[in-house]
């Protein structure tokens, strides 16, 4: 007998069939069917919801990017911070650590292990594009405020986004290292 299931909840199962199967074989080597397998339905009916593999995992990757995001600022209280007092709080902790993204373990898995490092990398950039427009707001906040004087808030935003990406992404320094080399970093940049 064939079960009918709201569509919206039907595109979430496969969505996380997908997670699943990809954290356990890797994105090269997971096939649609082993998608459909894992959730039980056909083939079709992965495709009548997305057209790819690639569709999958960009949807899984968009998940896991909101997720981080959105776990990071839960943990750090934005309101009623000076600028300062968010970078010293804020600069690589919730990235190098990982806290917020061990909340979905299939997901870490899956973007965290070595022969994925590709996948990672994409993870890291597209976090940093959802970061882009919150880190522009405190910029405009904190020059209203006459924290900062910045003549090129937005060009500033990007740097401080994705100029920290370097630094997170190097092996040979440890978590604390890291946060301490961009904290200073931007400290001194912005003159505060």
């Amino acid at each position: 007998m064939r079960i009918i299931k709201n569509p919206e909840d039907r595109k979430r199962e496969i969505l996380e069939a997908a997670i699943h199967v990809f954290a356990k074989k890797g994105y090269d080597k997971t096939s649609i069917s082993d998608i459909a397998a894992e959730n039980g339905i056909s083939q079709g009916l992965c495709y009548r919801y997305y057209s790819s593999k690639e569709e999958i995992y960009d949807a899984a990757i968009e998940e896991y990017a909101n997720f981080i995001v959105r776990e990071n600022l839960r943990h750090y209280h934005l309101e009623g911070k000076t600028l300062k007092e968010l970078i010293c709080s804020m600069s690589g902790r919730g990235m190098t650590e990982g806290s917020a993204e061990k909340g979905r373990p299939d997901l870490f898995e899956l973007f965290h292990k070595a022969e994925n490092r590709k996948l990672h990398d994409q993870l890291f950039l597209l976090v940093g594009q959802k970061l882009l427009p919150i880190v522009t707001g405190l910029l405009e906040a904190a020059a209203e405020g006459g924290e900062i004087q910045l003549s090129d808030l937005k060009a500033a935003a990007y740097f401080i986004v994705f100029g920290q990406i370097g630094i997170l992404m190097d092996p040979s320094m440890d978590s604390d290292e890291k946060t301490q080399r961009i904290q200073n970093c931007l400290i001194e940049l912005l003159k505060l």
